[in-house]
């Protein structure tokens, strides 16, 4: 079935058609780029060498029109061109030969009205009036005005038509397109600047909010890495002396007192402190940016600070203290500025990270507390157990780690080796008592029975977590480098170091300590065996060590108080 259009008639009918276009441009194209429509308009009529009319079919209204195109009434066609408009793709449609009639959907926006560019093209040259007469009468245009129209244009394939109009159109769809992007680019590039700055600053705080890590040094460094990327003329934390549900005890002291400040400070920190308790604790548990707009007005009781950033660091119920921004930097220049919501983000999630690792801190003060206790009382059982060795687990503990000092260990690895020298000889505990306290020489009975001891604090152990870095010390410290050692036999560096270190820890208090069947024997002697047994019971690396600290160890079993103040080690959970 063909399709229809009312053609333009006559002259006048084409004239008032194009001075509608010159309002009707700017009312169809309000919502959308007047420009991109031009630039698109303007490609189409240089490709094809013929004028288009542009139509918005929403309104029906005629964008624009040309006197030199044979130009055609289109509002019966509006359905059909709202068609070709929802497909976005071009169509033919009217071919009536010798014409053909070209839509062209313009891209657009979301937003923007549905255009669609509609040109009549020839698509066979012709010499007579006859050969135009059915396209003219289906057109409804005059065919001698076809026949003047057509002489000396371009001819056209229908396919040729289409397959140019889909180039143009796909052109400026992907030049829209990176447009678009180029412009989601820039904001993205705006938006990663300042992600960047946070994601920076926040990575350098997590990467030292280490367990061990002081509080009051995390917090004034937190200052200072923030000083790169607030611009701020100061900037402060004030701990809050209201909590008391949290130890915070350490952070006061006659220098501190509860207020670090970076920067340079318009006010002093004890009337920092005034400035918090004057805006009020219970509005201080939510963000707050103060411009100048609010510090300019009479009632502002701090004329010194003109712009403020305060949030809150939250540990429990209440805020353990406020992180404050003070005077926007470009002001000390003269340059009008204020913080922004960028400012208040960033500070807010460095709050909120510190007041985090503040509570996990005191959480973790707690566990390494009971852990501590729980250690020290498993000590004590064992010098409950074996009357005749008390004291014995605190003094290898402490000379291990001596060793393990000499030899350049570092500190996490010294924390093992002291925690697996208190607990080296937990096993004892499933020892029998006659055979642990017999005062005579033990049957080969009864030492097998004792050697056991090693497995059993493995197998007590074995169980707890925490413990598992100093299970190697509890199984293996009975191990001769020669391979006679108990339970396994190993020999050389298949026992590990920390095992060998407690060895000969173990040994030496052993040798020269008091036992059930015999007295402590004198230095000298202890000196002589362990030489004698280096590269066979003992590790020689670690009794050179032994020998390269000599007179400390002696020092150290001559002072009857560090036994005392071992005891009262608070021991690192692993």
């Amino acid at each position: 079935m063909s399709l229809l259009l009312q053609t333009v008639k006559s002259e006048s009918d084409l004239e008032s058609a194009n001075a509608a276009a010159s309002t009707g441009y700017a009312h169809g194209c309000a919502d959308t780029d007047s420009k991109s429509v031009q630039q698109f308009q303007q490609a189409l009529s240089t490709a094809f060498a013929e004028p288009f009319t542009l139509m918005n079919v929403e309104t029906g209204a005629i964008i624009h029109a040309d006197y030199d195109g044979l130009s055609c009434e289109l509002s019966e066609r509006i359905g059909l061109l709202a068609e070709v408009a929802r497909r976005g793709r071009p169509e033919i449609v009217e071919d009536v030969s010798p014409l053909v009639m070209l839509a062209i959907p313009l891209p657009s926006t979301k937003k923007g009205p549905k255009l669609v560019a509609v040109g009549v093209f020839p698509q066979l040259q012709i010499e007579h009036e006859h050969q135009v007469a059915a396209a003219a009468q289906i057109f409804g245009v005059d065919a001698s005005r076809v026949l003047r129209w057509i002489l000396g244009r371009e001819i056209w394939s229908p396919r040729v038509l289409l397959h140019l109009a889909t180039a143009i159109r796909d052109s400026f769809v992907q030049q829209d397109e990176v447009t678009r992007l180029r412009s989601e680019m820039n904001d993205a590039i705006d938006h990663a600047c300042d992600a960047y700055t946070e994601l920076g600053l926040l990575h350098r705080l997590t990467r030292h909010l280490a367990l061990s890590e002081n509080e009051s040094e995390l917090w004034q460094n937190a200052l200072a890495w923030l000083s790169g990327s607030i611009q701020s003329q100061s900037l402060a934390i004030v701990a809050n002396q209201a909590v008391e549900d949290y130890e915070l005890t350490d952070l006061f002291t006659d220098d501190i007192d509860g207020v670090w400040i970076y920067g340079e400070s318009p006010l002093e920190a004890v009337v920092l402190r005034e400035l918090i308790e004057r805006i009020g604790t219970p509005a201080l548990s939510q963000p707050l940016i103060l411009s100048q707009e609010q510090t300019s007005l009479p009632t502002w009781h701090c004329p010194e600070v003109r712009e403020l950033v305060c949030v809150p660091i939250n540990g429990g119920e209440q805020p353990l203290a406020w992180l404050l921004a003070i005077n926007h930097r470009s002001q000390a220049y003269g340059t009008p500025d204020e913080f922004d919501s960028v400012d208040l983000r960033l500070l807010s999630s460095v709050g909120t990270i510190l007041g985090i690792h503040s509570r996990n801190l005191g959480l973790y003060r707690e566990q390494s507390e009971l852990f501590s206790g729980l250690v020290l009382s498993m000590t004590s059982a064992i010098d409950a157990k074996d009357r005749y060795t008390s004291g014995h687990s605190h003094r290898v503990a402490n000379l291990s780690v001596a060793l393990a000092k000499q030899i350049g260990l570092e500190k996490k690895t010294l924390d093992t080796i002291y925690l697996g020298g208190l607990l080296h000889d937990v096993g004892k505990i499933g020892i029998d008592d006659h055979v642990l306290n017999k005062p005579g020489q033990l049957t080969d009975e009864e030492f097998e029975h004792i050697k056991q001891h090693s497995q059993f604090g493995y197998d007590i152990l074995c169980g707890i977590r925490q413990l598992d870095n100093i299970l190697p010390i509890v199984l293996h410290h009975h191990e001769n480098w020669d391979g006679n050692g108990y339970p396994h036999g190993l020999t050389g560096t298949e026992i590990p170091l920390m095992a060998r270190i407690v060895a000969v820890a173990d040994a030496f208090d052993a040798m020269s300590g008091d036992r059930p069947y015999r007295k402590g024997m004198p230095y000298e002697k202890v000196d002589t065996i362990l030489k004698n047994g280096a590269g066979m019971q003992w590790d020689t690396r670690v009794i050179d060590a032994f020998f390269a600290i000599r007179e400390d160890v002696q020092n150290l079993y001559s002072d009857t108080s560090s036994q005392e103040a071992s005891q009262k080690k608070v021991l690192t959970v692993n």
